[in-house]
């Protein structure tokens, strides 16, 4: 007759888990710089661990490929965070929606397009150069830019709702506006080539949303 098991309870350590998110954060934001910088080619997980303390092995444990940290990297830059929320759960997109007007609403939509173009832009660069070279990365590229249509028609509808935005807007311009807006190229042409700081970015897109959308 077998002894009776004893009900094994899982350790579970909040030094240890801090530490875990610690060593990703780490890794995540090292992928993040180093992708920017360096491209798909010039990046290898040997040059993230190095850049991130710790080893090769850390880092391929963790993502397996360096498609995935790809991956989690492009989230992390297009979250802010390593929170598993996703864009549309978050603070900011509640605070667009709950917005009292058109302009109050633009403004904030500015404001975070800023911060997501800030940290993501030469990522997305990064991953539209490297889709030819790997189908981990295509499907990346393809979702980044199915993200970016749900983001566009969004803001289309949000914007539709509110007062005192022009009358008789066509939701074609209107989404062709965000199209602008949302594209990646566009923060790095403006802040690139036509020498403007990302507060001033910030203050071109308000300006271009005030006089597509806005009343006077």
């Amino acid at each position: 007759m077998s002894k009776p098991r004893k009900d094994r309870r899982a350790y579970h350590s909040p030094r240890r888990d801090e530490a875990a998110a610690q060593t990703r954060l780490a890794i995540v934001t090292a992928g993040q710089q180093l992708f920017t910088r360096c491209g798909w080619a010039g990046t290898t997980m040997r040059a993230v661990g190095d850049e991130a303390g710790v080893s090769v092995k850390t880092v391929e444990a963790l993502f397996g490929t360096k498609a995935a940290l790809l991956e989690e990297v492009v989230r992390f830059a297009i979250r802010g965070d390593l929170e598993d929320v996703e864009m549309p759960q978050r603070r900011e997109v509640a605070r667009m929606e709950a917005a009292a007007d058109a302009r109050t609403m633009l403004g904030l939509h500015a404001k975070h397009l800023r911060a997501v173009n800030e940290r993501s832009a030469g990522l997305a660069w990064t991953v539209e150069q490297a889709v030819p070279s790997d189908a981990a990365v295509a499907r990346l590229w393809d979702e980044m830019n199915r993200n970016r249509a749900y983001a566009v028609g969004w803001a289309a509808s949000t914007l539709l709702a509110k007062p005192g935005r022009r009358p008789r807007l066509r939701r074609r311009l209107v989404e062709a506006t965000f199209w602008v807006a949302l594209d990646w190229a566009t923060y790095r042409t403006l802040t690139a080539h036509a020498g403007l700081s990302p507060a001033r970015y910030e203050e071109w897109l308000r300006d271009y949303y005030a006089s597509t959308f806005l009343v006077g």
